[in-house]
Protein backbone atom coordinates (compact mmCIF):
# COMPACT_ATOMS: atom_id res chain seq x y z
CA UNK A 1 0.00 0.00 0.00
CA UNK A 2 3.02 2.48 0.39
CA UNK A 3 5.84 2.58 -1.76
CA UNK A 4 6.63 4.74 -5.00
CA UNK A 5 3.82 4.58 -7.79
CA UNK A 6 5.54 2.40 -10.95
CA UNK A 7 5.71 5.23 -12.91
CA UNK A 8 8.22 6.88 -10.68
CA UNK A 9 6.94 10.37 -11.64
CA UNK A 10 4.95 11.45 -9.35
CA UNK A 11 4.28 15.30 -8.14
CA UNK A 12 3.06 15.09 -4.81
CA UNK A 13 1.92 17.50 -2.34
CA UNK A 14 5.23 18.12 -0.61
CA UNK A 15 7.58 17.30 -3.48
CA UNK A 16 9.62 20.27 -5.10
CA UNK A 17 7.89 20.38 -8.28
CA UNK A 18 4.58 20.96 -7.12
CA UNK A 19 5.61 23.49 -4.98
CA UNK A 20 6.92 25.46 -8.09
CA UNK A 21 4.09 24.42 -9.40
CA UNK A 22 1.86 26.67 -7.23
CA UNK A 23 4.56 29.23 -6.60
CA UNK A 24 3.60 30.35 -10.25
CA UNK A 25 -0.62 29.74 -9.81
CA UNK A 26 -0.96 31.48 -6.75
CA UNK A 27 0.46 35.04 -7.98
CA UNK A 28 -1.41 34.40 -11.49
CA UNK A 29 -4.59 33.31 -9.87
CA UNK A 30 -5.18 36.77 -8.71
CA UNK A 31 -3.54 38.82 -11.35
CA UNK A 32 -5.81 37.33 -13.94
CA UNK A 33 -9.20 38.00 -14.80
CA UNK A 34 -11.98 36.21 -16.27
CA UNK A 35 -11.31 33.29 -19.22
CA UNK A 36 -7.33 33.77 -18.58
CA UNK A 37 -7.50 33.23 -14.92
CA UNK A 38 -9.58 30.02 -15.64
CA UNK A 39 -7.51 28.90 -18.69
CA UNK A 40 -4.20 29.18 -16.53
CA UNK A 41 -6.21 27.25 -13.62
CA UNK A 42 -6.31 24.52 -16.58
CA UNK A 43 -2.95 24.13 -17.68
CA UNK A 44 -1.99 23.95 -14.09
CA UNK A 45 -4.40 20.97 -13.01
CA UNK A 46 -3.18 19.78 -16.67
CA UNK A 47 0.60 20.11 -16.11
CA UNK A 48 -0.24 18.37 -12.27
CA UNK A 49 -2.27 15.46 -13.57
CA UNK A 50 0.08 14.67 -16.99
CA UNK A 51 3.14 14.86 -14.99
CA UNK A 52 2.49 11.09 -13.89
CA UNK A 53 2.01 10.12 -17.35
CA UNK A 54 0.67 12.45 -20.42
CA UNK A 55 -1.05 9.65 -21.80
CA UNK A 56 -3.15 9.63 -18.52
CA UNK A 57 -4.57 12.83 -20.22
CA UNK A 58 -6.38 11.36 -22.82
CA UNK A 59 -9.05 9.42 -20.59
CA UNK A 60 -9.60 12.57 -18.27
CA UNK A 61 -9.76 14.63 -21.90
CA UNK A 62 -12.70 12.11 -23.30
CA UNK A 63 -14.37 12.44 -19.77
CA UNK A 64 -14.67 16.25 -19.91
CA UNK A 65 -15.92 16.42 -23.37
CA UNK A 66 -18.28 13.20 -23.35
CA UNK A 67 -20.15 14.60 -19.94
CA UNK A 68 -20.03 18.40 -21.56
CA UNK A 69 -21.82 17.50 -24.81
CA UNK A 70 -24.05 15.15 -23.23
CA UNK A 71 -24.69 18.11 -20.50
CA UNK A 72 -25.59 20.24 -23.14
CA UNK A 73 -27.89 18.58 -25.12
CA UNK A 74 -29.83 17.04 -22.31
CA UNK A 75 -30.86 20.37 -20.61
CA UNK A 76 -31.79 21.18 -24.16
CA UNK A 77 -33.89 17.78 -24.83
CA UNK A 78 -37.52 18.12 -23.61
CA UNK A 79 -38.35 14.02 -24.47
CA UNK A 80 -37.49 11.89 -21.30
CA UNK A 81 -36.79 9.16 -23.44
CA UNK A 82 -33.94 11.46 -24.78
CA UNK A 83 -32.39 12.09 -21.42
CA UNK A 84 -32.16 8.79 -20.32
CA UNK A 85 -31.27 8.09 -23.56
CA UNK A 86 -28.20 10.57 -23.07
CA UNK A 87 -27.32 10.38 -19.37
CA UNK A 88 -26.98 6.15 -20.40
CA UNK A 89 -24.02 7.81 -22.57
CA UNK A 90 -22.24 9.65 -19.93
CA UNK A 91 -22.87 6.47 -17.67
CA UNK A 92 -21.48 4.04 -20.38
CA UNK A 93 -18.39 5.91 -20.80
CA UNK A 94 -17.40 6.64 -17.41
CA UNK A 95 -18.13 3.55 -16.10
CA UNK A 96 -16.36 1.77 -19.83
CA UNK A 97 -13.42 3.44 -18.60
CA UNK A 98 -13.19 2.88 -15.21
CA UNK A 99 -14.20 -0.47 -15.25
CA UNK A 100 -11.60 -1.85 -17.90
CA UNK A 101 -8.64 0.30 -16.57
CA UNK A 102 -9.65 -1.11 -13.10
CA UNK A 103 -12.00 -4.01 -12.78
CA UNK A 104 -10.73 -5.80 -16.18
CA UNK A 105 -8.66 -7.77 -14.74
CA UNK A 106 -10.33 -8.72 -11.47
CA UNK A 107 -13.31 -10.00 -13.64
CA UNK A 108 -11.47 -12.16 -15.74
CA UNK A 109 -9.21 -13.47 -13.25
CA UNK A 110 -12.95 -14.31 -11.62
CA UNK A 111 -14.44 -15.49 -14.60
CA UNK A 112 -11.00 -18.10 -14.45
CA UNK A 113 -11.40 -19.08 -11.69
CA UNK A 114 -14.92 -19.85 -11.63
CA UNK A 115 -14.44 -21.90 -14.83
CA UNK A 116 -11.22 -23.56 -13.99
CA UNK A 117 -9.72 -22.34 -17.51
CA UNK A 118 -5.98 -22.73 -17.69
CA UNK A 119 -3.57 -20.09 -17.35
CA UNK A 120 -2.59 -20.72 -21.04
CA UNK A 121 -6.15 -19.56 -22.18
CA UNK A 122 -6.36 -17.14 -19.62
CA UNK A 123 -6.49 -12.98 -21.13
CA UNK A 124 -5.20 -10.62 -19.79
CA UNK A 125 -4.02 -7.05 -20.19
CA UNK A 126 -1.14 -5.14 -18.51
CA UNK A 127 -2.49 -1.61 -17.99
CA UNK A 128 -1.29 1.16 -15.68
CA UNK A 129 -4.09 2.03 -13.26
CA UNK A 130 -5.13 6.24 -13.88
CA UNK A 131 -4.17 7.90 -10.76
CA UNK A 132 -7.45 9.45 -9.42
CA UNK A 133 -9.40 7.64 -11.74
CA UNK A 134 -12.60 6.45 -8.78
CA UNK A 135 -12.26 10.11 -8.11
CA UNK A 136 -13.12 12.44 -11.28
CA UNK A 137 -15.46 9.67 -13.21
CA UNK A 138 -17.64 10.13 -9.53
CA UNK A 139 -17.21 14.09 -10.21
CA UNK A 140 -17.88 14.06 -13.24
CA UNK A 141 -21.40 11.28 -13.46
CA UNK A 142 -22.56 13.48 -10.75
CA UNK A 143 -22.73 16.70 -12.69
CA UNK A 144 -24.87 14.58 -15.50
CA UNK A 145 -26.99 13.35 -13.13
CA UNK A 146 -27.60 16.50 -11.76
CA UNK A 147 -28.55 17.93 -14.68
CA UNK A 148 -31.13 15.17 -15.58
CA UNK A 149 -32.42 15.25 -11.97
CA UNK A 150 -33.02 19.17 -12.98
CA UNK A 151 -30.82 20.22 -9.77
CA UNK A 152 -28.66 21.96 -11.74
CA UNK A 153 -27.76 24.05 -15.11
CA UNK A 154 -25.03 22.67 -17.87
CA UNK A 155 -22.31 24.58 -18.00
CA UNK A 156 -21.66 26.63 -20.88
CA UNK A 157 -18.32 27.45 -20.73
CA UNK A 158 -15.89 23.96 -21.99
CA UNK A 159 -12.66 25.77 -20.16
CA UNK A 160 -15.02 25.68 -16.50
CA UNK A 161 -16.15 22.58 -16.82
CA UNK A 162 -12.85 20.63 -17.56
CA UNK A 163 -11.48 22.53 -14.92
CA UNK A 164 -14.19 21.27 -12.94
CA UNK A 165 -13.34 17.72 -13.19
CA UNK A 166 -9.54 18.30 -13.32
CA UNK A 167 -9.12 20.98 -10.38
CA UNK A 168 -5.58 20.04 -9.16
CA UNK A 169 -6.06 20.23 -5.52
CA UNK A 170 -8.80 17.82 -5.13
CA UNK A 171 -7.93 15.30 -8.40
CA UNK A 172 -7.08 12.70 -7.44
CA UNK A 173 -7.64 12.17 -4.18
CA UNK A 174 -10.95 14.19 -3.45
CA UNK A 175 -12.99 15.26 -2.07
CA UNK A 176 -15.18 14.50 -4.82
CA UNK A 177 -17.13 17.54 -5.16
CA UNK A 178 -20.34 18.26 -6.50
CA UNK A 179 -20.87 20.52 -9.82
CA UNK A 180 -23.46 22.92 -7.35
CA UNK A 181 -20.62 23.89 -4.89
CA UNK A 182 -17.20 23.89 -6.88
CA UNK A 183 -18.64 25.34 -10.76
CA UNK A 184 -19.81 28.43 -9.27
CA UNK A 185 -17.05 29.07 -7.49
CA UNK A 186 -14.47 28.88 -10.54
CA UNK A 187 -16.86 31.52 -12.10
CA UNK A 188 -16.35 33.96 -9.28
CA UNK A 189 -13.13 36.46 -9.38
CA UNK A 190 -11.04 35.63 -6.20
CA UNK A 191 -10.16 38.23 -3.84
CA UNK A 192 -6.53 37.57 -2.01
CA UNK A 193 -6.98 37.69 1.86
CA UNK A 194 -4.05 37.23 4.14
CA UNK A 195 -6.79 35.71 5.72
CA UNK A 196 -7.30 32.65 3.19
CA UNK A 197 -3.50 32.27 2.48
CA UNK A 198 -3.19 32.07 6.92
CA UNK A 199 -5.84 29.26 7.08
CA UNK A 200 -5.02 27.28 3.97
CA UNK A 201 -1.40 27.59 5.05
CA UNK A 202 -2.21 25.81 8.66
CA UNK A 203 -4.89 22.91 6.93
CA UNK A 204 -1.62 22.68 4.51
CA UNK A 205 0.78 22.39 7.27
CA UNK A 206 -1.57 19.99 9.34
CA UNK A 207 -2.00 17.46 6.61
CA UNK A 208 2.09 17.54 6.10
CA UNK A 209 2.41 16.48 9.47
CA UNK A 210 -0.06 13.68 9.56
CA UNK A 211 1.58 12.61 5.94
CA UNK A 212 4.85 12.67 6.48
CA UNK A 213 5.56 12.27 10.44
CA UNK A 214 2.57 10.01 11.71
CA UNK A 215 1.40 8.01 8.36
CA UNK A 216 4.88 7.66 6.59
CA UNK A 217 6.58 6.55 9.81
CA UNK A 218 3.91 4.05 11.02
CA UNK A 219 4.09 2.37 7.62
CA UNK A 220 7.06 1.23 8.37
CA UNK A 221 5.87 -1.18 10.87
CA UNK A 222 2.63 -2.14 9.42
CA UNK A 223 4.30 -2.80 6.09
CA UNK A 224 6.68 -5.43 7.25
CA UNK A 225 3.67 -7.16 9.35
CA UNK A 226 1.43 -7.24 6.71
CA UNK A 227 4.28 -8.73 4.51
CA UNK A 228 4.95 -11.65 6.28
CA UNK A 229 1.76 -12.21 8.99
CA UNK A 230 2.51 -16.12 10.02
CA UNK A 231 6.66 -14.49 10.75
CA UNK A 232 4.74 -12.21 13.72
CA UNK A 233 3.24 -12.93 17.49
CA UNK A 234 -0.18 -11.88 17.95
CA UNK A 235 0.93 -8.86 19.99
CA UNK A 236 3.18 -7.64 16.84
CA UNK A 237 0.29 -7.91 14.48
CA UNK A 238 -1.81 -6.29 16.44
CA UNK A 239 0.63 -3.44 17.04
CA UNK A 240 0.92 -3.43 13.12
CA UNK A 241 -2.95 -3.53 12.96
CA UNK A 242 -3.68 -0.06 14.90
CA UNK A 243 -0.45 1.29 13.44
CA UNK A 244 -2.25 1.06 9.55
CA UNK A 245 -5.83 2.17 11.45
CA UNK A 246 -3.73 5.46 11.96
CA UNK A 247 -1.97 5.43 9.18
CA UNK A 248 -4.66 5.06 6.74
CA UNK A 249 -6.41 8.13 8.58
CA UNK A 250 -3.26 10.03 8.89
CA UNK A 251 -2.43 9.45 5.31
CA UNK A 252 -5.74 9.98 3.55
CA UNK A 253 -7.10 13.07 5.93
CA UNK A 254 -3.25 14.54 5.47
CA UNK A 255 -3.85 14.42 1.70
CA UNK A 256 -7.47 16.03 1.99
CA UNK A 257 -5.85 18.62 4.44
CA UNK A 258 -3.39 19.48 2.34
CA UNK A 259 -5.95 19.99 -0.78
CA UNK A 260 -8.40 21.76 1.42
CA UNK A 261 -5.34 24.45 2.14
CA UNK A 262 -4.06 24.95 -1.72
CA UNK A 263 -7.65 25.50 -2.83
CA UNK A 264 -8.40 28.07 0.22
CA UNK A 265 -5.08 29.80 -0.54
CA UNK A 266 -6.78 30.59 -3.88
CA UNK A 267 -10.54 31.11 -3.15
CA UNK A 268 -11.77 27.84 -3.33
CA UNK A 269 -13.90 25.74 -0.54
CA UNK A 270 -13.47 21.94 -0.53
CA UNK A 271 -15.95 20.02 1.13
CA UNK A 272 -14.94 18.08 4.20
CA UNK A 273 -13.62 14.90 3.91
CA UNK A 274 -13.36 13.87 7.27
CA UNK A 275 -14.92 14.83 10.29
CA UNK A 276 -12.69 12.76 13.50
CA UNK A 277 -14.11 9.37 12.73
CA UNK A 278 -12.75 7.52 15.09
CA UNK A 279 -14.81 8.99 17.34
CA UNK A 280 -17.75 7.59 16.42
CA UNK A 281 -20.24 5.60 18.76
CA UNK A 282 -21.46 3.27 15.67
CA UNK A 283 -19.82 1.89 12.66
CA UNK A 284 -23.06 4.18 10.74
CA UNK A 285 -21.53 7.25 12.11
CA UNK A 286 -18.19 6.45 11.34
CA UNK A 287 -19.58 6.54 7.49
CA UNK A 288 -20.85 9.67 8.18
CA UNK A 289 -17.67 10.88 9.31
CA UNK A 290 -15.05 8.96 7.72
CA UNK A 291 -14.83 9.80 3.39
CA UNK A 292 -17.79 11.81 3.71
CA UNK A 293 -17.91 13.01 -0.27
CA UNK A 294 -17.48 9.63 -1.23
CA UNK A 295 -20.24 8.20 1.71
CA UNK A 296 -22.39 11.40 0.60
CA UNK A 297 -22.30 10.34 -3.22
CA UNK A 298 -23.16 6.54 -2.44
CA UNK A 299 -26.18 7.97 -0.05
CA UNK A 300 -27.38 10.21 -2.92
CA UNK A 301 -26.89 8.27 -6.17
CA UNK A 302 -27.31 4.97 -4.91
CA UNK A 303 -28.86 4.48 -1.69
CA UNK A 304 -31.35 7.19 -1.62
CA UNK A 305 -32.57 5.56 -5.87
CA UNK A 306 -33.11 2.02 -4.71
CA UNK A 307 -35.76 3.27 -2.45
CA UNK A 308 -33.00 4.18 0.70
CA UNK A 309 -35.25 3.55 3.92
CA UNK A 310 -38.70 3.92 2.32
CA UNK A 311 -39.90 0.43 1.95
CA UNK A 312 -39.91 -1.47 4.72
CA UNK A 313 -36.99 -3.42 7.13
CA UNK A 314 -36.19 -6.47 4.26
CA UNK A 315 -35.70 -3.45 1.79
CA UNK A 316 -33.25 -0.95 3.96
CA UNK A 317 -31.22 -3.94 4.40
CA UNK A 318 -30.63 -4.54 0.81
CA UNK A 319 -30.42 -1.47 -0.10
CA UNK A 320 -27.46 -0.66 2.30
CA UNK A 321 -25.89 -4.10 1.20
CA UNK A 322 -25.78 -3.36 -1.91
CA UNK A 323 -24.54 0.20 -1.12
CA UNK A 324 -21.59 -0.92 1.02
CA UNK A 325 -20.79 -3.48 -1.42
CA UNK A 326 -20.37 -0.96 -4.13
CA UNK A 327 -18.26 1.18 -1.65
CA UNK A 328 -16.22 -1.86 -1.13
CA UNK A 329 -15.59 -2.23 -4.93
CA UNK A 330 -15.14 0.95 -5.45
CA UNK A 331 -11.93 0.97 -3.47
CA UNK A 332 -10.26 -1.55 -5.07
CA UNK A 333 -10.42 -4.77 -7.62
CA UNK A 334 -9.97 -7.50 -5.45
CA UNK A 335 -12.52 -9.73 -3.35
CA UNK A 336 -10.71 -8.14 -0.23
CA UNK A 337 -12.18 -5.00 -0.82
CA UNK A 338 -15.52 -6.71 -1.78
CA UNK A 339 -15.81 -8.89 1.26
CA UNK A 340 -14.60 -5.44 3.34
CA UNK A 341 -17.98 -3.88 1.97
CA UNK A 342 -19.97 -6.25 2.69
CA UNK A 343 -19.07 -6.81 6.20
CA UNK A 344 -19.52 -2.79 6.90
CA UNK A 345 -22.85 -3.32 5.73
CA UNK A 346 -23.93 -6.25 7.52
CA UNK A 347 -22.47 -4.62 10.87
CA UNK A 348 -24.73 -1.67 10.21
CA UNK A 349 -27.51 -3.88 9.25
CA UNK A 350 -26.44 -5.23 12.57
CA UNK A 351 -26.62 -1.83 14.29
CA UNK A 352 -29.95 -1.12 12.78
CA UNK A 353 -31.66 -4.51 13.98
CA UNK A 354 -30.18 -4.00 17.36
CA UNK A 355 -31.78 -0.14 17.35
CA UNK A 356 -35.13 -1.97 16.79
CA UNK A 357 -35.27 -4.39 19.00
CA UNK A 358 -33.73 -2.21 22.45
CA UNK A 359 -32.98 0.96 23.36
CA UNK A 360 -30.36 0.86 25.44
CA UNK A 361 -26.79 1.55 24.92
CA UNK A 362 -23.71 1.07 26.71
CA UNK A 363 -21.72 4.42 27.98
CA UNK A 364 -20.17 6.53 24.76
CA UNK A 365 -16.62 5.76 25.55
CA UNK A 366 -17.78 1.75 25.37
CA UNK A 367 -19.49 2.71 22.44
CA UNK A 368 -16.59 4.70 20.95
CA UNK A 369 -13.90 1.59 21.96
CA UNK A 370 -16.03 -1.09 20.82
CA UNK A 371 -16.56 1.00 17.15
CA UNK A 372 -13.22 1.83 16.75
CA UNK A 373 -11.89 -1.99 17.11
CA UNK A 374 -14.36 -3.00 14.31
CA UNK A 375 -12.95 -0.70 11.92
CA UNK A 376 -9.50 -1.78 13.29
CA UNK A 377 -10.10 -5.45 12.74
CA UNK A 378 -11.97 -4.95 9.39
CA UNK A 379 -8.61 -2.54 8.12
CA UNK A 380 -7.03 -5.71 8.33
CA UNK A 381 -8.87 -7.07 5.09
CA UNK A 382 -8.17 -3.55 3.62
CA UNK A 383 -5.04 -3.58 3.83
CA UNK A 384 -4.27 -7.36 2.89
CA UNK A 385 -3.12 -7.73 -1.26
CA UNK A 386 -4.73 -11.29 -0.78
CA UNK A 387 -7.49 -13.30 0.99
CA UNK A 388 -4.54 -15.91 1.87
CA UNK A 389 -3.13 -13.02 3.12
CA UNK A 390 -6.26 -11.73 5.16
CA UNK A 391 -6.87 -15.16 6.41
CA UNK A 392 -2.94 -15.70 7.80
CA UNK A 393 -2.68 -12.26 9.10
CA UNK A 394 -6.45 -13.18 11.28
CA UNK A 395 -4.92 -16.90 12.22
CA UNK A 396 -1.65 -15.43 13.56
CA UNK A 397 -3.72 -12.57 15.21
CA UNK A 398 -5.70 -15.42 17.08
CA UNK A 399 -3.48 -18.14 17.91
CA UNK A 400 -2.91 -18.84 21.42
CA UNK A 401 0.41 -19.93 20.49
CA UNK A 402 1.46 -16.44 19.24
CA UNK A 403 0.03 -14.37 22.13
CA UNK A 404 3.81 -13.33 23.02
CA UNK A 405 5.80 -9.98 22.06
CA UNK A 406 9.25 -9.74 21.28
CA UNK A 407 12.24 -7.02 22.20
CA UNK A 408 10.57 -5.91 18.27
CA UNK A 409 7.16 -6.08 19.41
CA UNK A 410 8.15 -3.67 22.46
CA UNK A 411 9.96 -0.67 19.97
CA UNK A 412 7.26 -1.19 17.68
CA UNK A 413 4.40 -0.62 20.70
CA UNK A 414 6.82 2.55 21.53
CA UNK A 415 6.94 3.94 18.20
CA UNK A 416 3.17 3.10 17.81
CA UNK A 417 2.73 5.45 20.53
CA UNK A 418 5.14 8.34 20.33
CA UNK A 419 3.40 8.85 16.13
CA UNK A 420 -0.25 8.52 17.76
CA UNK A 421 0.30 11.00 20.51
CA UNK A 422 0.74 13.85 18.56
CA UNK A 423 -2.69 12.82 16.58
CA UNK A 424 -4.54 12.46 19.70
CA UNK A 425 -3.63 15.15 21.44
CA UNK A 426 -4.51 17.12 18.51
CA UNK A 427 -8.09 15.86 18.05
CA UNK A 428 -8.53 16.01 22.16
CA UNK A 429 -7.67 19.64 21.16
CA UNK A 430 -10.29 19.77 18.46
CA UNK A 431 -12.88 18.53 20.82
CA UNK A 432 -12.90 20.69 23.44
CA UNK A 433 -12.63 24.17 21.02
CA UNK A 434 -15.35 22.65 19.00
CA UNK A 435 -13.87 23.20 15.42
CA UNK A 436 -11.24 20.99 13.38
CA UNK A 437 -9.00 23.68 13.02
CA UNK A 438 -8.68 25.39 15.90
CA UNK A 439 -7.22 28.64 17.12
CA UNK A 440 -4.70 29.73 19.60
CA UNK A 441 -5.64 31.72 22.40
CA UNK A 442 -2.70 33.98 21.90
CA UNK A 443 -4.27 36.25 18.72
CA UNK A 444 -0.70 37.51 17.92
CA UNK A 445 0.52 36.66 14.54
CA UNK A 446 4.08 36.03 15.74
CA UNK A 447 3.03 33.47 17.86
CA UNK A 448 0.62 32.24 15.25
CA UNK A 449 3.95 32.05 12.51
CA UNK A 450 6.14 30.16 15.50
CA UNK A 451 3.10 27.62 15.60
CA UNK A 452 3.17 26.95 12.27
CA UNK A 453 6.82 27.40 11.21
CA UNK A 454 7.67 24.67 13.94
CA UNK A 455 4.66 22.41 13.01
CA UNK A 456 6.78 22.50 9.32
CA UNK A 457 10.01 22.12 11.06
CA UNK A 458 9.11 18.84 12.62
CA UNK A 459 6.69 17.86 9.45
CA UNK A 460 10.44 17.88 7.33
CA UNK A 461 12.87 16.47 10.40
CA UNK A 462 10.64 13.97 11.40
CA UNK A 463 9.33 12.52 8.32
CA UNK A 464 10.02 9.26 7.27
CA UNK A 465 12.20 9.07 4.70
CA UNK A 466 11.42 7.18 1.14
CA UNK A 467 7.66 7.20 2.30
CA UNK A 468 5.02 7.08 -0.52
CA UNK A 469 2.59 8.00 -2.51
CA UNK A 470 -0.67 8.40 -0.94
CA UNK A 471 -2.39 5.21 -0.64
CA UNK A 472 -5.96 6.67 -1.64
CA UNK A 473 -4.06 7.02 -5.09
CA UNK A 474 -4.18 3.98 -5.96
CA UNK A 475 -8.25 4.20 -5.87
Amino acid sequence: MSGNDPLGADMLFYDLPFYVLFALVLPLNFALRGKARITMLLAASYIFYGWWDWRFLSLLIISTAVDYIVGIMMERADEQRRRKALLAISMLANLGMLGFFKYFNFFTDTFVAAFSIPDSQRFFVDVVLPPGISFYTFQTMSYTIDIYRRRVNAERSILTFATFVSFFPQLVAGPIERPGKLIPQLHREPKFHWANVYYGSRLFILGLFKKLVIADNLAKISDAAFADPSGQTSVGLAIAAYCFAIQIYCDFSGYTDMARGVAKMIGVNLSLNFNLPYWSRTLNEFWRRWHMTLSYWLRDYVYIPLGGSRQGLWMHCRNLLITFTLSGLWHGASWTFVLWGVLHGSYIIGELLVGRLTRWRPPPAIQIFLTFHVVVALWILFRAQTMAAASAFYTTLLSPSSWYWTSADQSNALLLLLYASPLVLFQLWQFRADSLVPDLRWNNRIVHGLAMGTSAFFAIAWGATGGGQFIYFQF
